[in-house]
């Protein structure tokens, strides 16, 4: 059986080692920099072992933000494993509790667009803050806080210094002293109601009766039940361009609910704008369109479901656990 590398695969900081773990064919890592988390052991080595030097940075940096943001384990697979019997698929339900799964595409698309670095980097200050005046040291993490390679990454803290939002007390390219402004709490205080403190789900469907029941008896119930208030386009009342009242809700959203029955090419944009903002996308299809699901998409996790009480119980064990 093949070892696991002595130090994380994602980072490689010098004090994270393996850890024993019972699932089949998967290793476990504790890293101080990308937390405690699940990797596959065939996806290791039939793809990110191969991969770029740059993808593997991008993977880490965003390691890094889910294990400061939310502390919380994680399980890195891919929707299909190459086996001896051929590409078999794997359980979209983690082994291990309240862990959220990721493919490695899922992770890239959470890494921040050049226009979103600078807020990103300032939330995750925020999370090394022991309270609001207090000085922020950060060494060789600079470069994951801030998505940029050692060669750039002074640029991020260079611009917060210029916006107002960090005072910073002596920074060089290895090593960050700052603390956060003011301004700079009030931009976090923002961005948090607009992204992790929002309780609304936005549902993206195929507007057909034949869907009512899905809707009705297991989409919308199984997101209140945990919590969330349910957004489907059709029940909000505007007088803009339906598909800027879209992108608006979308905007509002902690997470998208897509359900891929029928085909419908907007659920496809839905989906695919959210990704493009970071958020979690939860993949639904009628259990009679799965082999007609487009081949960029295919891939991911999808809940296939046969029946509303299914999708139901399904749909709330998905939200409850990869939705924090």
């Amino acid at each position: 059986m093949t070892q696991p590398p002595d130090k994380c695969p994602l980072c490689h900081h010098p004090d994270s080692s393996p850890e024993r773990c019972d699932k089949p064919h998967t290793w476990a890592y504790a890293c101080p920099r990308c937390g405690r988390y699940y990797i596959s052991r065939l996806l290791y080595q039939n793809r990110l072992s191969h991969e770029e030097e740059g993808m593997i940075f991008s993977l880490a940096c965003v390691a890094f933000e889910w294990h400061l943001r939310h502390k919380a384990t994680f399980e890195l697979n891919a929707s299909f494993v190459l086996t001896d019997d051929g590409m078999l698929p794997f359980s979209p339900y983690s082994a291990f509790p309240k862990s959220r799964i990721f493919t490695p595409d899922e992770m890239l698309a959470l890494f921040p667009k050049p226009a979103e670095i600078i807020d990103r980097t300032l939330l995750n200050l925020s999370c090394l803050a022991k309270h609001p005046m207090a000085y922020i040291t950060v060494q060789e993490d600079m470069p994951f806080l801030s998505f940029c390679p050692d060669s750039v990454v002074k640029g991020p803290f260079y611009y917060l210094t210029k916006l107002g939002l960090i005072e910073d007390w002596g920074s060089s390219c290895s090593e960050a002293l700052v603390t956060i402004t003011p301004v700079g709490w009030r931009r976090i205080q923002e961005l948090s109601k607009t992204t992790h403190e929002s309780k609304q789900a936005f549902v993206a469907m195929w507007f057909d009766e034949q869907m009512d029941a899905s809707y009705r008896d297991a989409i919308k119930p199984a997101i209140e039940t945990a919590g969330f208030e349910c957004k489907r386009i059709d029940t909000v009342e505007h007088n803009n361009k339906i598909c800027d009242e879209i992108i608006a809700e979308i905007r509002k959203s902690r997470f998208v609910v897509a359900d891929f029955t029928g085909l419908r090419g907007g659920v496809y944009f839905e989906a695919g704008y959210a990704m493009g903002m970071g958020l979690p996308v939860i993949w639904l299809v009628r259990k009679d369109d799965v082999d007609k699901l487009h081949f960029d998409t295919r891939q991911y996790n999808h809940i296939i479901y046969v029946s509303a009480e299914d999708l139901k119980k399904q749909l709330y064990n998905r939200i409850a656990a990869t939705i924090h």
